[in-house]
């Protein structure tokens, strides 16, 4: 078999457990049932208090990053048992899998980064996006590997790894040295760097869904597909496209009372952007057909009081609710039955007894629901699309 026949029979993906790509590239539903639910709903609940969405987020981070790892180490144990040689081929293997076709998905394009010790950010800025560089990035790998082994031998001293798998009894295993060490510990680092320099952006773009389709449903209303939907009357949905401005979600209240909504976790220094979501909206949108007074709501982490935002929520009679006051889904609330004449007893709930009742609601949505339709490898690259170069840290 010819080295490129040999690279072609060995896909690093395959030797990834099946049941783990869904943390990298499956479905938001199936992402989320995999990470936890009752975690993902405490970040919910979390950010409804006015928490920070970052700090509430991490521990999802941390299982995430905690579960990729464990399948990148079964990754290495069976490449180890199951392809002669795999230490001289792991390299070349990765490569192959990155040059090789158009229709690479992000599982591929990942993991063969990782085997080299790469993430996105780094081919970008070490590689600067040229496959024309990387034969020579990979030599350079190679000789870093084998001298950091070489070190570690000298001050360290022997040491081994006992890799392998228990099954029925019986136990397939493989001692790694230095160098095998070096590579896993290196691929386990990579993954690291790319799922906390992807996290902030990615977790963000789901909580909005998640967010967003709680609050509404605690208030009483039914999510439905836009494109199918035939109901007139309180109904809502995620991520509207109708027009050429896309909100983040909808609201028909009734025939002529329709509310908008953009959530952004921003911060403080990003104020223009939430005056740039202020500017993408009419005041009328047309559905099926018909016209609809529209009220959009601007829901972000926290704004400050500038003249000018205020102003361009005031010229398209936009609300703006900051998430970092502790009790802002009654104040938005409050502004839905001020503005479109929702009624509901979140309105008039005193302080003390907000926490109870938003947890004793959220314990009865499916939130898992609202990703039902959104797929991670989407997310991920309208991620890497929106962030500059070495915004990854």
């Amino acid at each position: 078999m010819s080295s490129n026949e040999d690279e072609a029979a060995h896909h690093l993906t395959d030797l990834f457990p099946t049941r783990s790509k869904v943390l990298l590239t499956g479905g938001g539903k199936q992402f989320i049932e995999r990470i936890g639910v009752d975690a993902a709903r405490q970040v919910v609940l979390g950010v409804m208090m006015g928490e920070n969405i970052r700090k509430e987020t991490e521990p999802l981070t941390q299982r995430r990053i905690a579960q990729i790892s464990g399948a990148m180490i079964a990754l290495f144990a069976r490449g180890y048992l199951e392809i002669p040689d795999f230490a001289d081929k792991v390299s070349s293997l990765a490569v192959h899998q990155l040059t090789a076709g158009k229709n690479r998905n992000k599982s591929d394009l990942w993991i063969a980064q990782w085997i080299l010790g790469l993430t996105s950010k780094s081919v970008q800025n070490v590689l600067r996006s040229n496959q024309q560089g990387l034969a020579a990035y990979v030599n350079d790998f190679e000789a870093a590997v084998a001298y950091a082994a070489s070190r570690c031998q000298a001050d360290i001293g022997k040491i081994q790894m006992t890799l392998g798998f228990a099954a029925n009894g019986q136990a397939r295993q493989v001692e790694l040295g230095w160098e095998d060490i070096i590579r896993l510990t290196i691929a386990v680092g990579s993954q690291t760097l790319t799922i906390r320099g992807s996290e902030k952006s990615l977790y963000g773009k789901l909580f909005e869904k998640l967010i967003l389709g709680s609050f509404l449903t605690m208030l009483g209303f039914r999510r439905v597909t836009s494109s199918a939907n035939t109901d007139t009357s309180g109904v809502f949905w995620l991520s509207d496209s109708s027009t050429d401005r896309e909100s983040d979600a909808t609201l028909l209240l009734q025939p002529g009372k329709l509310a908008r909504f953009d959530i952004g976790f921003i911060g403080v220094g990003n104020s223009e952007i939430s005056k740039d979501k202020l500017s993408r909206y009419e005041r009328e949108q047309e559905i099926s057909g018909n016209r609809h007074n529209s009220v959009t709501f601007i829901v972000v982490d926290r704004l400050q009081a500038t003249s000018k935002t205020q102003q361009a929520a005031e010229r398209i009679g936009a609300e703006i609710v900051q998430m970092s006051m502790q009790f802002w889904p009654r104040e938005l609330a409050q502004r839905l039955g001020k503005r479109l004449g929702v009624q509901h007893e979140l309105q008039t709930m005193p302080d003390s007894q907000i926490a109870g009742y938003l947890r004793t609601q959220l314990a009865t949505i499916p939130i898992q629901d609202f990703l039902a339709d959104v797929s991670l490898d989407r997310l991920e690259n309208a991620v890497e699309q929106d962030e500059p170069v070495g915004a990854e840290p």
